[in-house]
């Protein structure tokens, strides 16, 4: 559900439950505000559900890049 999520805005999926902050956001998921929002969700939106967070700036590369594959 989360690859390809590169260029969308947050908060749009149909069928999933987002906080109102997420939806109010207007982020786009670039790399930066991948970065940003794995470094610490809270700090990037407040009032987000969001509570997991990656401190290694290598896992959250690895995680972008998972996220900028297209599905198969």
């Amino acid at each position: 559900m989360h690859r390809g999520v590169f260029g969308r805005k947050a908060g749009i999926v149909p069928g999933y439950n987002y906080t109102h902050a997420l939806k109010t956001s207007g982020i786009v998921w670039t790399a930066p505000a991948l970065d940003r929002w794995l470094s610490g969700p809270s700090k990037m939106v407040p009032g987000t559900a969001m509570g997991f967070s990656l401190s290694s700036a290598q896992d959250r590369a690895d995680v972008i890049a998972y996220l900028k594959s297209k599905p198969k």
